[in-house]
């Protein structure tokens, strides 16, 4: 669809069908409404070179003025939105699979290959050191403000502890448990495997809905803005909207070969950014229909991406160490 005509997208306008399902206005926290876009909704302001290997995940701090990065060579970074580099979070085994900020913003976390996850303040300090797994560390995040700390393995476990790092609660299920993802509205854990299950925990550990996404392995997995409901990302080449109830709202089909290995949100909660093994970024309506495509780089495969908390600007990498930062006007 070309943005060189202006586009109206009646966005959620009486409930939308795709695939067989619906999204109704009800499930939304925002009224329906219509926008005119008359330009392309995202735009590349700068792009930099962070490292000269793989970068598998992009994170904006909550302020959207600093961006961490996980490579594979088992180096974090923190950079200003310049491509500035800010300091350097290294010493666990490689490749790190994650790295991420606290709500806060006042800590990172980094995962090594070595079944530890480090937490470093913000100059590139380490504050504590864990070890939660005795297989690679895939993913951590702070849940209940900070109160817990949730980690996932190749082990196939999801554990939960508290912040001084005594273990609370945890599951194990066939598979690398891959991804995460913490929503203080619904006060629910996303973690997704490559065995292509996803299932949502409480703090508590309890498992509240088991989904088996049809994906293939899970490589992202992210919950909207209020919380109503979780994107997967698979190697299926598809990126996967999924109610609290477990059931499929949406299916979003990127590519008909490769991953989709990164997706994300818009803070408004009517768009959301897929990433995927063609190395194209694509834009999409919630309702499922592509709004914009984006190639970036030359025989590229885009690792992940993250729209910043405010809106206004959206990270993407690349296989080749590569970032790109966009401006947004969604």
């Amino acid at each position: 669809m070309s943005f060189n005509q202006a586009l109206i997208l009646p966005l959620l306008l009486g409930g939308a069908w795709f695939s067989g399902t619906q999204i109704s206005t009800a499930e939304v926290a925002r009224p329906a409404v219509q926008v005119a876009v008359a330009q392309a909704p995202v735009k590349v302001r700068l792009q930099f070179q962070a490292s000269s290997v793989a970068l598998n995940r992009i994170y904006f701090s909550p302020d959207s003025q600093t961006l961490v990065t996980a490579s594979a060579e088992g180096v974090a970074s923190l950079w200003n939105l310049q491509g500035q580099s800010l300091a350097t979070l290294s010493g666990q085994k490689p490749p790190m699979f994650n790295a991420r900020f606290s709500p806060d913003g006042q800590s990172i976390l980094t995962t090594g290959y070595d079944g530890t996850v480090w937490v470093w303040n913000p100059q590139g300090r380490v504050r504590q050191k864990f070890e939660p797994h005795r297989a690679a560390a895939a993913d951590a995040l702070f849940g209940l403000d900070g109160e817990i700390l949730v980690t996932c393995s190749d082990d196939g476990q999801t554990l939960i502890f508290n912040n001084s790092g005594n273990r609370l609660a945890g599951i194990i299920k066939p598979g690398t448990a891959r991804n995460l993802a913490y929503s203080p509205e619904s006060q629910l854990i996303a973690s997704v495997s490559d065995s292509g299950t996803l299932y949502y925990l409480a703090p508590n550990g309890e498992i509240k809905q088991t989904i088996n996404t049809g994906q293939g392995r899970m490589n992202h997995v992210r919950f909207s803005p209020q919380g109503r409901f979780v994107i997967t990302a698979g190697t299926d080449g598809s990126a996967k909207l999924w109610r609290l109830d477990g059931t499929l709202a949406m299916e979003f089909k990127a590519t008909k070969s490769g991953w989709v290995n990164g997706t994300d949100f818009h803070f408004l909660g009517f768009h959301i950014a897929t990433a995927s093994d063609d190395g194209i970024l694509r834009i999409w309506a919630i309702d499922g229909r592509l709004i914009y495509s984006l190639p970036l780089g030359e025989n590229n495969r885009l690792t992940s991406l993250n729209f910043s908390p405010d809106g206004k600007q959206l990270a993407v990498t690349s296989n080749k160490g590569q970032v790109w930062i966009l401006d947004v006007s969604l």
